[in-house]
């Protein structure tokens, strides 16, 4: 029988549990024993979130994405150390792995503006943000997976030829041909979509 406060939440009695029977009780699926991890650890890894990232918001998106990740990976937890320097390290990662994407993500916007410059023989600060830059991704999804991929890692990601060559294994003479049909096969789909402005006057 479930008891309940006076505002109708659930009370959960906290167990008498050690930290080995209660990293034992999480691997086995123990509801209680999670959520008695959460009330002991959640306030001190918060707190270091907020001094790591300075935004509230953010310190609990990611306090939720940690402890979501230990209840999805609970029966692959295999901890010689106390959970809190478990759950720090893995805010740690959160964290570094959380700011690591906005690089890279800015990264490619750079590149996919200077990618739509290439392609529109414009000055790559007159080329917009938002719709003209979705209609640009959608013209490389419709390349076959092969030359995709090939687009991908050499103009979004800014690999050089030669990088790309020894990860996927062909010659860079190859690649040079995949990302010239590539550009002539992008080009073709954005003069097909009267929405990218920046095109229409661009001739093939």
């Amino acid at each position: 029988m479930e008891i309940l406060d006076n505002r109708g939440k659930r009370i959960v009695e906290k167990m008498p549990w050690t930290e080995e029977e209660l990293f034992s009780h999480v691997k086995a699926g123990n509801k209680n024993a999670f959520e008695q991890l959460y009330r002991d650890h959640s306030g001190g890894i918060y707190c270091n979130l907020r001094r790591m990232t300075r935004d509230d918001e953010l310190a609990k998106e990611i306090l939720q994405d940690v402890f979501t990740k230990v209840w999805e990976k609970k029966a692959a937890l295999n901890i010689d150390k106390p959970f809190q320097f478990y759950l720090f390290r893995m805010a740690q990662n959160s964290v570094t792995n959380f700011y690591r994407s906005i690089k890279r993500d800015k990264k490619m916007l750079e590149n996919l503006q200077l990618l739509a410059s290439e392609i529109t023989h414009q000055p790559i600060e007159t080329i917009k943000t938002g719709v003209e830059e979705e209609l640009l991704l959608q013209a490389v999804d419709c390349l076959s997976p092969r030359r995709k991929k090939i687009f991908i890692l050499c103009k979004l990601e800014g690999k050089s030829y030669e990088e790309v060559s020894k990860i996927l294994g062909i010659s860079v003479s190859t690649i040079g041909d995949h990302i010239v049909k590539g550009t002539k096969t992008i080009k073709h789909q954005l003069m097909k979509s009267k929405q990218f402005s920046s095109f229409q006057a661009f001739q093939c």
